[in-house]
């Protein structure tokens, strides 16, 4: 998925990608693994999606958008948490 970063099998595409079924425990546990992701990553992802969907964002913002999240602090924690193996703890900054 594109928000969460996780990979999907073809098998699980066909079972439905755009509505998944689940309980409200596998809803919460998505929740619970999209808030551990980067803010401003996600903010960008999703300006991205909306303009893809059809609302009136322009290329500059979801550029604007990308380029704030790739120069942010969560990002230069992200890379070295990824050095030091371990989670990062994104803050939004």
């Amino acid at each position: 998925m594109l928000l969460s970063a996780q990979p999907m099998l073809a098998q699980d595409l066909l079972g439905g990608f755009v509505h998944r079924l689940g309980t409200v425990d596998d809803a919460m546990t998505w929740a619970q693994e999209m808030s551990q992701l980067a803010p401003l990553t996600i903010r960008a992802h999703k300006k991205a999606l909306e303009r893809l969907g059809g609302m009136e964002i322009s290329m500059q913002e979801v550029e604007q958008a990308r380029l704030a999240a790739w120069a942010s602090e969560d990002a230069a924690e992200g890379r070295q948490a990824f050095l030091e193996k371990r989670p990062p703890k994104f803050t939004g900054q």
